[in-house]
């Protein structure tokens, strides 16, 4: 597990993409499931935050399943 402290300017998934390397099967969301409130924080965060970022469970780490669908037959 690692922290991260936000600089001015970051934004959550570009953090995910920086640490996971993707942001595919809900990394971002699993961050803020993590770290709860961060959320309130809006798009943008605020200088000098603490993120935790550990290491991701083995079902976000698959390749994501892709369902087909029909908009006409």
């Amino acid at each position: 597990m690692s922290t991260y402290i936000t600089k001015l300017y970051d934004r959550l998934d570009v953090i995910c993409y920086a640490r996971y390397g993707s942001t595919a099967n809900q990394i971002v969301e699993w961050v803020i499931e993590q770290n709860p409130g961060v959320e309130l924080y809006g798009i943008v965060l605020p200088l000098g935050i603490s993120i935790e970022l550990p290491e991701p469970p083995r079902q976000l780490t698959q390749p994501p399943v892709i369902q087909q669908v029909f908009l006409w037959k």
